[in-house]
């Protein structure tokens, strides 16, 4: 993550309240207990996020890519930050999982893409997630799930095709 790109996470997390800030979307159903996150939730420090880093298909204009990259997120998400500029899209914190068919405010996700370098040879997808039990604080983590769903969508509009051998 660049400098500016840690600046303007700051701003914003500082700007937001915290509970204020979720959105609500048709989740998934969470197969774990009610008093559990959901199965694709894996516990992880901010230190350790996981990322996933697709190469960039070559012969695409910075537009084609920045325009594919929003098109993969606002078909599922609200995209609350984007910087056309940076390279940078990020989305709102969404309750996305339902338990019994009431969305869980409990668990909550948002995605991050980021364009790596001047000449966005490469993308990175983060899926952040958090989980709050009960009377706690919020867990921080990624969700597995999420995080592939997205890497696989955007690799197939962005990504650099694989030969066969």
């Amino acid at each position: 993550m660049s400098i500016r790109h840690a600046i303007l996470f700051l701003a914003l997390a500082a700007a937001l309240p915290v509970q204020g800030c979720a959105t609500l979307r048709r989740g998934r159903s969470a197969t774990a207990t009610s008093d559990a996150p959901p199965n694709a939730f894996v516990r992880s420090t901010a230190e350790t996020r996981a990322t996933r880093t697709l190469p960039v298909r070559e012969g695409m204009t910075r537009a084609q890519l920045w325009r594919a990259a929003l098109d993969v997120l606002d078909a599922k998400h609200t995209v609350e930050v984007r910087d056309q500029s940076a390279g940078f899209a990020m989305t709102a914190w969404e309750a996305s999982v339902e338990r019994d068919g009431v969305p869980d405010l409990r668990y909550r996700t948002r995605v991050v893409v980021d364009f790596v370098g001047d000449d966005w040879k490469q993308v990175v997808v983060r899926a952040e997630a958090q989980w709050r039990p009960s009377g706690e604080e919020w867990e921080v983590g990624y969700d597995a799930g999420l995080l592939d769903e997205v890497s696989k969508e955007l690799g197939a509009r962005v990504g650099k095709a694989v030969s066969a051998r």
